[in-house]
């Protein structure tokens, strides 16, 4: 009788384990021909930016990198005294630090930098803008070569606030531009293991428009203040590199089109006719980081230079013009000199990034597998040699691990804002870098991701994604929660 058992067990096994085998053996031919090789891990990857990592996980991103020699030091510090402290109105007996307006966001860098990364979202409702930043552009592509269409009125960005000064002839005040209302719209859904998650879609209106309403042609653009640690390391990055990611017809079926943005660099290409690739911005407005500081201290802070040389009035803003013209500064007479913007320009380029954090660890390491094998490299580029630099020698030749192309990619209707950047469109966004990206609630005391901060989480951010980025979203969605933890672990590591 058990003799009788034992050979029936048998039989009753075979088919079991015949099947077992089988789909043993599609398992590894779908992980040999279906999935990407994933490379090697290297002690290296560690080491985030090379010679300018830096061990401070603490307080701020704002510390120079390990590289950086003692008179650079000096220079970091001294340009981090006009990114930290406020700008007044002028004319003032405070020289070096009257300027402000006649219309800004904010009176200092660090007010929307906190730390060197994000500040703190503005809560929904009608507000005066603080971290969100109100950008305007055209709904509909430029016919223009290397030319970025505007409202004619309020121009290229939103400005809520003004310093004091009324025409008393004609009893015109200058005033800030707008308030934005904003709030969110609760999108429920679930993983494919069924744990549900929530996103918030944002809905954002300009209201209180101090000089009319915008063209008809022209969309808003909400963006929450980038991290801005490593960018120097990011400006090093060579062209060829960069170029030989582009495949803007996605030539090779992957369904990844990278795309570099072609901007003017106001100091040369009036002159050149040559237009530059894109790197800084959420739609890699800038060239380099020189003219992306410059950008910011113009339209920003209202601190005209020598490459933005002019206050952003428009005609229509006549005590705007007025007021300009009274603070005394004008394009011969700028209100920051080239060497106070050169020393704020090295702050920026030598802030270094934090090493990483753990990634040794198995959960780390699993998560880091999984990252490429749902193919997300493909945007987030991992890592890249700097070329030579000669004005910064710690930024030159360093292994750097960024986790980005700094392309263009579509990311899908749900993330577009409809508004065109020279050649980026309504749809496409820069790829972020990612590194150092989990330490922002320890610095900041918050973690918020994407263009206007609406993801709450890693989590959330991926989920966000659509266009080209889809089919990582679906991937992501379909992994167990124990492999959706370790990618997160993975990512908050790097």
């Amino acid at each position: 009788m058990k003799l009788n058992m034992k050979v029936t067990n048998k039989i009753k096994m075979k088919p079991l384990i015949c099947i077992a085998i089988t789909w043993l053996g599609l398992l590894l031919v779908a992980s040999c021909s279906d999935q990407p090789a994933v490379p090697k891990y290297q002690v290296i990857e560690q080491k985030t930016a090379g010679n300018m990592t830096h061990k401070r996980q603490y307080a701020s991103y704002i510390y120079p990198g390990q590289g950086v020699d003692n008179q650079q030091k000096l220079e970091f510090w001294s340009g981090f005294s006009f990114f930290r402290d406020p700008w007044i109105t002028a004319p003032s007996a405070t020289g070096n630090r009257d300027g402000l307006g006649p219309l800004f966001n904010t009176r200092s860098c660090v007010a929307c930098h906190t730390a060197g990364s994000r500040a703190q979202l503005d809560k929904p409702g009608e507000i005066l803008p603080l971290s969100l930043v109100v950008r305007l552009g055209s709904t509909q592509a430029s016919t223009e070569v290397g030319r970025t269409e505007v409202d004619p009125v309020y121009g290229g960005q939103i400005q809520p606030r003004a310093i004091r000064y009324r025409l008393l002839d004609i009893k015109q005040d200058n005033l800030g531009e707008a308030w934005l209302y904003f709030d969110y719209t609760v999108k429920q859904g679930s993983f494919n293991d069924g744990e549900p998650y929530e996103l918030l879609k944002p809905n954002y209106q300009l209201t209180k428009l101090a000089y009319g309403e915008l063209a008809p042609h022209i969309g808003l653009s909400v963006r929450l203040a980038p991290n801005i640690y490593g960018m120097g390391l990011l400006d090093a990055i060579k062209v060829k590199d960069l170029l030989a990611q582009e495949d803007i017809n996605d030539s090779d079926g992957d369904g990844i089109s990278a795309k570099y943005n072609r901007v003017p660099n106001v100091l040369t290409t009036a002159e050149t006719g040559v237009f530059q690739i894109g790197r800084f911005g959420f739609k890699a407005k800038q060239p380099n980081l020189h003219q992306q500081v410059a950008a910011a201290f113009r339209d920003d802070i209202g601190i005209i230079n020598s490459s933005f040389s002019e206050d952003t009035c428009s005609k229509t803003q006549v005590a705007c013009i007025q007021a300009s013209a009274s603070g005394g500064h004008d394009s011969e007479n700028l209100e920051i000199d080239d060497r106070r913007l050169s020393l704020t320009v090295t702050f920026n380029a030598l802030m270094g990034v934090p090493a990483t954090r753990g990634l040794y660890n198995k959960q780390e390491q699993q998560g880091r597998r999984l990252f490429y094998q749902l193919a997300c490299q493909k945007c987030h580029t991992p890592s890249y040699i700097t070329g030579d630099h000669t004005k910064y020698p710690a930024l030159a030749q360093q292994t750097i691990w960024p986790y980005t192309d700094l392309a263009l990619h579509d990311m899908g209707d749900e993330l577009a804002d409809g508004v065109f950047e020279f050649d980026a469109n309504g749809h496409e966004w820069r790829t972020p870098p990612l590194w150092g990206i989990g330490l922002q609630k320890k610095m900041t005391g918050q973690q918020r991701f994407l263009h206007d901060g609406r993801a709450r989480t890693i989590s959330e951010a991926i989920l966000w994604h659509g266009g080209e980025a889809a089919p990582a979203k679906k991937a992501y969605s379909a992994l167990t929660k124990q492999h959706r933890n370790a990618l997160i672990k993975f990512i908050k590591a790097i």
